[in-house]
């Protein structure tokens, strides 16, 4: 199981010529982050640290939204194809910096939700749904009832993630 304080960013595909180098797929909106990095510490799908991998070449892979990656502890194919599968995390701290107004999910999933008009507690926010146009917010009340709100700003009021709640104002027929 992944520890909770590790967040995924990458995954690595596959090996890529025949000098070792690895195939890593970015999971995360910000691929460039990267670029800036001087290891990669990989995990196995169990969750298990693997090992910790020291950067020595990066590029992108043009055309299929990956970057080929040399690191100096792995020299050939063989090798390297023995870390497909692998996912690169990170532990929050070095998440990038997002501007304000925006959140990471894993900080959202499990504040409390408050009515904004009452002061009433919903439940929980417990998933976050994209939909394209704007994400949806499931709340699950106590009774175990899950209810979808849009994350709009008619309807998202506050955000606290420090005192831990959401303020949420119910449009007509929103909760029922």
């Amino acid at each position: 199981m992944f520890s909770e304080e590790l967040v995924t960013v990458g995954r690595i595909v596959g090996a890529h010529g025949i000098k070792g180098e690895l195939r890593l797929l970015p999971l995360t909106d910000f691929p460039e982050r990267f670029k800036d990095m001087d290891y990669l510490d990989v995990y196995r799908p169990n969750g298990s640290f693997w090992c910790r991998l020291t950067i020595n070449s990066i590029r992108e892979h043009v055309g299929k939204g990956q970057f080929i990656v040399g690191v100096d502890e792995i020299v050939d194919r063989d090798a390297a194809e023995s870390l497909r599968g692998g996912l690169v995390m990170v532990r929050p701290q070095e998440r990038v910096e997002l501007p304000d107004g925006f959140y990471w999910i894993d900080d959202l999933l499990g504040l409390a939700v408050v009515d904004y008009d009452t002061g009433n507690n919903l439940g929980t926010l417990v998933e976050i749904m994209p939909t394209g146009s704007n994400d949806v917010y499931v709340v699950e009340t106590e009774k175990g009832k899950r209810h979808m709100l849009p994350a709009i700003s008619e309807v998202v009021k506050e955000i606290n993630i420090d005192n831990g709640f959401v303020k949420v104002h119910l449009l007509e027929g929103l909760w029922e």
